[in-house]
């Protein structure tokens, strides 16, 4: 009798790992599936945008791709499959932005903020952010460390649109669209840190903006 109840138990343990195992692969697919269509569908949207205003596409890109990575990146289930689904979420928009180009007149082609040789590293780049965002889950100084870089990417495209000497100045950016960018950074922070980690991240940020600044304009 013991024998009989030691195997059940055994058949009990194994049949609700094997539940829980299949119930995490599942959660796994939809999380990549998720990713990239969700991407691509951002990719749409800024691609509509694109062709109506270069000041709405300006406020949209890149703040919107980098952010739906940042949340990819931070719900993933590990740092590998962060990587992974991070690429996705950049393939997305990349793959829509470039079949809107198809359909565009003028011969004007669309891109993810970078032209021909430099879509490689842009690819790179927003993959490395759903990489540090998952570090952004830790409660340590590293988490604060990971949440402050991220918030300080924000800041420092919104400095390149609004400051006059900026590589990529666009006219009628400031101020209203600089609030709209330190309103999210702000939310971002909120989102991803709590109490004392909040501040150093913020600080983080404060740090590389001021940091830009003083190089882009040259004081």
């Amino acid at each position: 009798m013991a024998s009989l109840d030691r195997n059940y138990t055994f058949d009990q343990n194994y049949t609700a790992a094997f539940l829980a195992d299949d119930r995490q692969e599942r959660a796994i697919v939809l999380h990549m599936v998720l990713s990239f269509v969700g991407g691509m569908v951002l990719g749409a949207f800024g691609a509509v945008l694109s062709s109506k205003s270069d000041l709405l596409y300006a406020i949209y890109e890149p703040y919107a791709y980098v952010l739906f990575v940042v949340v990819v990146g931070r719900t993933a289930a590990s740092l590998g499959w962060a990587a992974l689904t991070s690429a996705l979420a950049t393939f997305g928009p990349i793959i829509s932005l470039l079949a809107a180009s198809i359909f565009r007149t003028g011969g004007e082609s669309l891109s993810l903020g970078s032209h021909g040789a430099t879509l490689n590293i842009t690819l790179l780049t927003l993959a490395s952010f759903g990489m540090l965002s998952y570090f952004t889950r830790r409660k340590d100084l590293w988490g604060d460390l990971a949440s402050g870089v991220l918030g300080g990417v924000f800041a420092l495209d919104a400095m390149d649109k609004a400051l006059p000497t900026g590589p990529e100045h666009v006219a009628g950016f400031w101020p209203w669209s600089v609030l709209m960018v330190i309103a999210l950074v702000t939310g971002l922070l909120f989102w991803l840190r709590r109490g004392a980690g909040w501040l150093r991240s913020a600080l983080v940020v404060l740090i590389i903006a001021s940091t830009y600044f003083v190089f882009v304009v040259g004081l």
